[in-house]
């Protein structure tokens, strides 16, 4: 889906305003300001999932129930892959995007606005997921499935977060 006018921006502007404090959709002010506060939403909404997750993990292993352990374990190790990607992330191709307050055009900024919505809204489920994990492993239930299904999430958003690195590429 392409972003054809501005008020389809709007949306995801205010979607975005509504999920991370003091966006600032990358205005030419508040460039750098706006891309550290989409980066610390990723990582607190990873930390999240990592606390369920660790919660499910510590459960399992009390229960000796090793198969959910280790699945908790490699979801862990995915969640901490995701920080690490997020933490040493570009913040724009060959020239220093945010430190210097270079031309963009609103094609690009706009791209990078939708991006930024779809990589939170992926991770808004996989905290949701974990935090059904977590309920339904204390409920009684297996869980295997569900971390599974929220360690797919995590890497869905490291994928797409990495794809990130194709729309900064375009700002000159």
């Amino acid at each position: 889906m392409t972003i054809g006018s501005p008020t389809d921006t709007i949306t995801y502007v205010r979607a975005l305003g509504l999920i991370v404090g003091g966006y600032g959709a990358y205005t030419r002010d508040k460039r750098r300001e706006t891309d550290v506060a989409v980066k610390e939403e990723i990582v607190r909404c990873a930390d999240r999932v990592r606390t369920h997750v660790e919660n499910v993990h510590d459960a399992a292993y009390s229960d000796g129930n090793i198969k959910l352990a280790k699945e908790c374990t490699k979801t862990i190790e995915e969640i901490d892959a995701l920080r690490n990607d997020v933490n040493l992330g570009e913040t724009g191709g060959e020239h220093p995007f945010f430190s210097k307050q270079i031309s963009a055009n609103k094609k690009t900024l706009n791209k990078l606005i939708k991006h930024d919505h779809e990589t939170l809204t992926i991770l808004v489920k996989a905290v949701n997921r974990s935090n059904d994990l977590e309920k339904a492993v204390a409920e009684g239930e297996d869980g295997v499935s569900e971390v599974r299904s929220t360690r797919q999430l995590i890497s869905s958003v490291r994928g797409h977060f990495s794809e990130r690195r194709a729309v900064l590429r375009k700002i000159k």
